[in-house]
């Protein structure tokens, strides 16, 4: 079951909360709100005398109190055009609490509480058609969602993305890399007869049973490590890239190197985990589709600018004619690719032929 950070959800709210109380349309809205109260109900609370001019309406009764009631379509529809629905809704819950008062003490027929309940169901329709239909600023937020919004999307994504890597390492080296080592030793105790007696087979049988656990271990291990190496949390960019290259030498026996132009710096800790991701993703497709002998990580810190470029000297491929075509045509690897580039807000770029390798450039700001 995933973890929630915490404090979000708290955290959430309380900021929601303290912009809604800085907008000055919070305050218009409770301002109106709460002299409509008071003059709906001056004669129940024995303040009519607050509203001399309008005595006469203050204290009507029957079908003529709904004369002032009429007056909290104001606030409700503002509170739907300004806050929404949510900002409708706490409107109109404080109407339906405002007015029920009067209308139990003045006129607890049936026929009154249904001519209230008719007005506050009307109320509710017609502030849910302003809440959800009317807003003036469809086509400015149209173009802001066209441009941005799919960025935006896909960095909500890539947070989730790390933090579910980063949940489920924890989960395999804390959980299932102990347990597997369990096993293996119970299994290494069978195998030395310390349970008894065992059959040449079953010892046999045993002590490969123990070999093949320790390579699953390795191989979950990898795996942990893989999906949130903890050195670039500790120590950054350049050091977790130096150890990508040698574990890939180390791993494939495709030769791994990183060259560094410019001066080096630690860049935004977002961008790190994209450029760092960028890399791990061009080297596992070098080594498992390119047939590569080499490949070069370079870094260019220059001025303002970030970019990276992975080379490798493999078979190489044709390139799609658009960018959108690399999932389509199964190069997923390169697919992801172009997802993360687009992420820093930069270029991306791919230039491969047959029998000429691949080279992968990524550019962006620093």
């Amino acid at each position: 079951m995933r973890e929630t950070p915490p404090n979000t959800f708290i955290n959430f709210a309380s900021q929601k909360a303290k912009s809604g109380v800085q907008n000055p349309h919070f305050w218009a809205i409770a301002c109106i709100m709460a002299v409509l109260i008071l003059f709906y109900n001056a004669s129940y609370l024995g303040i009519a005398s607050w509203f001399p001019w309008f005595t006469d309406v203050v204290t009507a009764q029957g079908i003529y109190a709904f004369v002032p009631i009429f007056l909290f379509l104001i606030p409700l529809i503002y509170a739907g055009v300004v806050f929404r629905l949510r900002g409708f809704m706490v409107t109109w819950a404080i109407f339906v609490a405002a007015v029920l008062p009067r209308t139990l003490q003045q006129s607890p027929s049936l026929e009154s509480l249904m001519r209230v309940a008719l007005f506050a169901l009307v109320a509710l329709l017609l502030g849910l058609l302003v809440a959800l239909v009317y807003n003036p600023e469809a086509k400015e937020d149209a173009l802001k969602l066209t441009k941005g919004g799919r960025r935006i999307s896909l960095a909500r994504i890539l947070k989730v993305q790390e933090y579910e890597r980063q949940h489920v390492s924890r989960e395999l080296h804390d959980k299932i890399i102990q347990t597997l080592l369990v096993i293996a030793n119970r299994a290494h105790a069978l195998g030395a007869g310390d349970s008894g007696e065992l059959t040449p087979e079953a010892r046999k049988q045993a002590e490969q049973l123990v070999v093949m656990l320790l390579l699953a271990v390795d191989d979950v291990r990898r795996l942990s490590r893989d999906l949130r190496p903890s050195i670039l949390d500790n120590v950054g960019l350049l050091p977790s890239l130096r150890w990508l290259t040698e574990q890939t030498t180390q791993e494939s026996g495709i030769k791994a190197e990183i060259r560094v132009n410019g001066v080096e710096h630690r860049l935004r800790p977002e961008l790190e985990v994209i450029v760092f991701r960028i890399a791990q993703e061009a080297l596992s497709n070098a080594v498992r589709h390119s047939r590569a002998t080499k490949a070069v990580v370079t870094l260019d810190f220059v001025a303002s600018n970030f970019k990276m470029t992975v080379e490798d000297n493999g078979q190489g491929f044709c390139l799609p004619e658009k960018i959108s075509d690399y999932a389509t045509k199964g190069k997923l690897g390169l697919a992801r690719i172009e997802q993360q580039a687009r992420l820093l807000e930069g270029t991306f770029d791919i230039q491969s032929e047959p029998g000429k390798g691949t080279v992968i450039t990524v550019e962006a700001k620093a």
